[in-house]
Order: C-alpha cells, then structure tokens, then sequence
C-alpha cells in the first residue's frame, strides 16, 4: 500500500534520544493540525508512540511514497520511490572542509537548523541553505518531587514500604527524584531512585528537598534524621513511630503513614509539598545535668604536636607526608595525628609539645 501524505518527513532510526527526535516531537504537537506522516524503517517504540499522539507515523517497507513535500534529515536518509513536488535535506549538521557531506542531485532544497549552520554548508558546497531553526514547544511542566532518605536499607528501616511507595508514586503518573544515602548493596531498582555514598553531613541536602523518608518499623528508638530534617523546615513522610510522634512529628509537619503502607495520600503528597508552614522545636535533652562539669583542654590540645618514632622494622609509607618513613626514624607531627598513627601504624609516641594558643 502507498504511503500518501502532504508532508512527509523520512528518518532511518527513530531513537530513544536524540535531537531530531526531539525535533520530530515540537514538530508535530505544534503542526499538528497539518497533514505531517513520518516515515521510519527502525524505531524506539516509546518515541513512535508520543508522535502517534499527534500525526500519522508509519513503518517503511519499501512502499511507494507520493506526497507534495518530503523533508529528509540526513542524506544517507534519502530514498528513491519517492513522487514528491519538492525534495527537501535538513541540515542539522556543522559541514566543514574536513567533513564535506554528500550531495543528491534528487535534492531541490536545504533547510539548515541554524544560521551557522547554513552558512558552513553554503561555504562547503556553494548551495543556497535557507535558515528554518527547529520548533519548540514547551508545556508547563510538572514539579519535580525532591525527596531524601539517610538510612541502612534493612527490613526495619522499611526497604520494602520504599519500594512500594515508589511503585504508587510511579502508578500516580508523579515525577520525582529520590536521593537515598546508604551503604545498601542490593539497590532498589527504579530509575527515579539515585543511590548516593553515606555522607557525614547531610543536612544541605534535606534543606533542599520537599520531604525526608523514613518508613521505619515502629520499634525505632529515636528517629535521628525526622527531627532533622524538620529543624531545617523541610517536612517528613515517616511510618506511624511512636518514637517519631515522640519527638514531635504530626500531621502539621509531614504526613505519617500506616506501616503496611495502605491507603498513602499521593496525590495530597504531591499537591501539599509548598503548603507546609511549622516552627519544630526538638525535644530539649538534659545532658547538661548528666556530664561532669569539667572545663574542656580540647582546644588547647588541638595546637599540640608530638615527636614519634617508628617501630615497625620495615617502616610504614606515610600518606600525608607522601614518603616512606623508616624504621627507628623520629618526627614530629600533630597530636592528634600522632594519636591515630599509634592506633593503625606502629608508631609510639616519645614527647608531647604543649603549645597552648
């Protein structure tokens, strides 16, 4: 059967990205009113399936294509059963002297992306390129979910209820980006889901996401990362802990769900993450009436040095001053440096040099 159309745009392999897929795409929601087909021997089904939203698409096996205009994107595109009024090569490529592209004589018209890019292939060739730069067409796009989890992913830390409550935000249509800082082996496969090296400090990074995760089972102790994340005003979705209610985690500042992760309020999760407006006040400790009251030397310390010596008969390669250190060999470093040189290095402390600031 022949393929009729008034345009007809013709590309090899459609791929799952790329620049003319995205071209393909504005082209047809914004023309879409116009009689467009694209034509394509291999494809990417989920590109093929967006553009059938919008204008005729149709796999090439070798029929008969009559149409009024043809665009071609890549001259190794170009194919000859084609009656057409006007045959039409989009350059979407920079030509240089080095890299001169082939000319078919079927050919009765360019069309270059960019005014560069016309000018190269005008000076290349010496044909008239016309400048046509590529359509877009940007809707407003959905707010992306920033959430965060700081946990081990074991059976009590609710590996499983975030798994799940990935699946219903996935079923829900909600995009997101989820970060989770763990030392877990076996990661949860999804794309949204970014696995990230434990790291000492990261508060920036609750500070900067709609709501910290943590669906812990109910026998939690405390809930370390709940209580900061709300100290930097970024709400939690936590499982029903009576340990998280403890330390004043509500309905004000998160959303606590049941820990066998029925009926999770999606949708209000998504509609409510720039509505949240509390003051969290951590629970006050009483470690001030538990310590001994001593006046700390910590700081004094901190200015000390030490002279060590080496004991370990074949010397040690010491990283920090990146050379070998030898056997017997004497030196003097900071205390606390010596300190840790005695616990992993063979190496004994003969004299501490207190200098106080």
């Amino acid at each position: 059967m022949n393929i009729e159309s008034d345009n007809i745009f013709y590309f090899v392999n459609i791929n799952a990205i790329g620049g003319v897929e995205t071209f393909f795409y504005n082209l047809a929601r914004i023309y879409q009113d116009l009689d467009i087909t694209v034509i394509y021997k291999t494809g990417d089904i989920k590109q093929i399936n967006r553009l059938k939203q919008y204008v005729r698409v149709k796999q090439f096996r070798n029929q008969h294509i009559k149409c009024k205009k043809i665009f071609f994107n890549y001259i190794t595109d170009i194919i000859d059963n084609v009656d057409a009024d006007e045959y039409i090569q989009i350059i979407h490529t920079m030509y240089s002297e080095d890299n001169r592209p082939l000319i078919c004589p079927k050919i009765t018209r360019y069309i270059g992306v960019s005014q560069i890019v016309c000018d190269m292939f005008t000076k290349v060739t010496g044909l008239k390129c016309e400048l046509c730069y590529n359509p877009l067409f940007i809707e407003k796009p959905k707010r992306v979910l920033r959430l965060i989890s700081c946990t081990r992913l074991t059976q009590e830390k609710g590996k499983d209820r975030m798994i799940e409550f990935s699946r219903q935000l996935d079923e829900a249509g909600i995009p997101y980006l989820w970060l989770i800082f763990t030392d877990d082996t076996l990661p949860i496969d999804n794309p949204n889901v970014i696995y990230m090296q434990p790291k000492i400090d990261v508060i920036p990074y609750m500070a900067i996401s709609d709501y910290l995760v943590q669906l812990s089972d109910p026998r939690e102790g405390f809930g370390y990362s709940p209580g900061e994340s709300l100290s930097v005003g970024t709400p939690v979705i936590v499982t029903d802990v009576p340990a998280f209610r403890e330390i004043g985690v509500n309905e004000t500042n998160g959303f606590i769900l049941n820990c066998d992760m029925t009926n999770v309020p999606i949708k209000e999760i998504y509609e409510k993450v720039d509505k949240f407006n509390f003051k969290y006040e951590p629970p006050k400790d009483i470690w001030d009436k538990i310590l001994v009251p001593t006046k700390s030397t910590y700081k004094e310390e901190i200015n000390w040095k030490a002279k060590v010596r080496c004991i370990r008969r074949c010397g040690y390669d010491d990283m920090k001053l990146l050379r070998h250190i030898n056997f017997n060999e004497e030196y003097i470093v900071p205390y606390h440096r010596a300190e840790y040189l005695e616990s992993t290095q063979d190496i004994e402390i003969l004299e501490i040099i207190k200098k106080s600031n």
